[in-house]
């Protein structure tokens, strides 16, 4: 959240483009320091985001203080992520910076002039920052997963309470198209409504998109958007649509329900929580070449096709596998990686798996680990109700302790740390 305000702040303004950096020592933190060009700008950069709210801002010696403390425990962080070999690579960045720039409505290209053709920032700037931000997450992160202790016990006592079973209550992804009556309507204007809604349920029937439909047909506010009414527990819903949407499978359409506002019919696009969580998986087995010091990726590449032309002519996978893969685990087991969700594995890994039909052999393809050739041998939906429900409630009662936690945390953190104050300011 705090990487995408300071872009959004960058991409603008550039109300604080004329502060001149003063490389002088501020703050000494053990074995680093801040200058006070550092603090200068992390102020410009409170100020305007105050300006930007419309809220009166505290005195400048209130807001520099807190600066600075804010500075000091990002040095520190910093400094501990360092000791600790924590590393953001380039592909990790760049996905990051992808992302925030998605966010903006921009190419990662356009993103980055936009950004250095501002006054008083540049892309370098920001990657910087936005590095920063993720060593930070991430040394907070393993910290709090080391000091933070949930127990089978707090799991079921947390499902069995009130709160819990709120808070995991089944969630539905309605489409709903309107078909709007007047206030005191005729029989001919019902019949007209009828009708349309008649059509609009052939077209359903038929295969066509459930947005088109409802772009064409439906009165409602939502038309433009699909008809989509977003993720809603139950409770959220319309009373009027609430009871069919539990009984109703993904995909089915239900309707028309009668208000006196009009004919309505939904469509359960999606379905998630509640007592019932079905996932897809993929049985698979695959071959990894990895390309290494005496062979090139070009040799690992070909060496993978002679594998898969031995294939074509008859020999078994499993065979193959245990012969030639360069992944020892799947290997002694003939290649098989067993039941795969989506997205268990790298992307690419990911992507092929999901587009391969069952019995064939993927082609060649590159992930991070090497060259590789897949099978999936087989398809099922899992039920994992009860591990979904019960990792839904360790994430929650792991965020209610978060905060408190990375607080005790940070306080512990300053008061360990040797900190000089020199701004003069």
């Amino acid at each position: 959240m705090r990487i995408l305000l300071v872009l959004l702040l960058l991409l603008g303004s550039a109300a604080h483009a004329d502060v001149t950096p003063l490389d002088k020592v501020a703050v000494v933190v053990d074995d680093g320091v801040i200058l006070r060009s550092e603090i200068d700008k992390r102020m410009a950069d409170v100020k305007f985001q105050f300006e930007k709210r419309g809220s009166p801002l505290p005195p400048d010696e209130v807001v520099r203080k807190q600066v600075i403390e804010q500075l000091i425990l990002e040095s520190l962080q910093l400094g501990l992520a360092t000791r600790a070999g924590i590393r953001i690579d380039d592909k990790e960045l760049n996905a990051a910076l992808e992302d925030i720039a998605k966010q903006n409505g921009l190419g990662l290209l356009a993103f980055q002039q936009k950004l250095d053709a501002t006054p008083g920032s540049s892309y370098a700037e920001v990657r910087e920052q936005v590095k920063t931000d993720l060593i930070i997450t991430r040394l907070r992160n393993r910290r709090m997963q080391d000091r933070i202790r949930i127990t089978d016990q707090d799991v079921q006592n947390f499902l069995r309470s009130p709160t819990g079973q709120a808070e995991l209550a089944g969630e539905y992804r309605l489409g709903h198209i309107l078909v709007a009556l007047p206030e005191e309507a005729s029989p001919k204007d019902i019949a007209a409504a009828e009708a349309k809604v008649k059509k609009a349920q052939e077209e359903l029937a038929a295969g066509k998109d459930f947005g088109q439909v409802a772009a064409t047909y439906s009165n409602a506010e939502t038309a433009l958007k699909g008809g989509d009414l977003g993720w809603r527990k139950a409770a959220q819903l319309p009373s009027l649509f609430a009871a069919p949407a539990e009984k109703m499978q993904v995909n089915e359409v239900a309707g028309p329900f009668r208000t006196p506002g009009g004919l309505h019919l939904i469509k359960l696009l999606a379905k998630r929580g509640g007592d019932t969580m079905r996932v897809p998986q993929w049985q698979v087995q695959h071959i990894l070449i990895k390309p290494t010091e005496i062979l090139s990726p070009e040799d690992a590449r070909q060496k993978l096709d002679d594998i898969r032309a031995k294939l074509a002519k008859g020999d078994k996978f499993s065979d193959l596998a245990r012969t030639y893969s360069d992944d020892p685990g799947s290997a002694r087991q003939g290649g098989d990686l067993g039941w795969v969700n989506q997205g268990d594995m790298v992307p690419e890994f990911d992507a092929t798996m999901r587009k391969t039909a069952t019995g064939q052999v993927s082609d060649v393809f590159q992930s991070p680990y090497g060259w590789h050739i897949l099978q999936v041998t087989g398809t099922r939906e899992h039920d994992v109700s009860v591990q979904f429900r019960e990792n839904a409630a360790r994430q929650a009662l792991y965020m209610r302790a978060y905060d408190d936690e990375l607080a005790d945390w940070m306080r512990e953190l300053r008061n360990g740390a040797f900190v000089e104050i020199r701004d003069s300011k």
